[in-house]
């Protein structure tokens, strides 16, 4: 069974996306998770929880991990930018997804409750998250694109 080369060239622009995409997430977790489990453990209790203003290097250095990791999700643009968009937003839920799940899990595994405001407080940033990857999707493309 032969395919067209229109085809074939339609499929392997599929995996290069998804392959950025993937690649993007990586980017994203590898240095969101590591930061986070430093900010949580930090002498013994989470930075925000401590006096001071510890936890807003953390908190920024997640923010632009997922900034970046939506910019590198998108950087092979397809022909529209809603679609560079939406790679920004699959990959903004799908590592906010992951960290809120091994953050679930750590608690479970520690007996430690997960309080309505530790929740509130996920949800929101797990929200911003995905809005600062689909963003930084968004930017790629648009860099991108005047580029050309």
């Amino acid at each position: 069974m032969t395919s067209s080369p229109v085809a074939s060239l339609g499929r392997a622009a599929g995996r290069a996306r998804w392959s950025a995409t993937l690649q993007g997430l990586v980017l994203t977790l590898g240095v969101a998770a590591p930061t986070l489990v430093l900010e949580e453990n930090w002498r013994g209790r989470p930075m925000i929880d401590q006096p001071g203003h510890g936890w807003v290097l953390p908190t920024l250095v997640v923010a632009t991990a997922f900034a970046v990791g939506g910019a590198v999700g998108a950087r092979r643009p397809p022909s529209c930018g809603g679609l560079a968009l939406l790679q920004g937003l699959t990959l903004g839920t799908a590592a906010a997804g992951t960290l809120l799940v091994a953050d679930v899990v750590r608690r479970a595994l520690e007996d430690r409750a997960l309080s309505e405001g530790v929740l509130r407080l996920w949800i929101e940033a797990a929200l911003l998250s995905i809005v600062i990857a689909s963003l930084g999707g968004a930017i790629s493309y648009l860099g991108s694109a005047r580029a050309d």
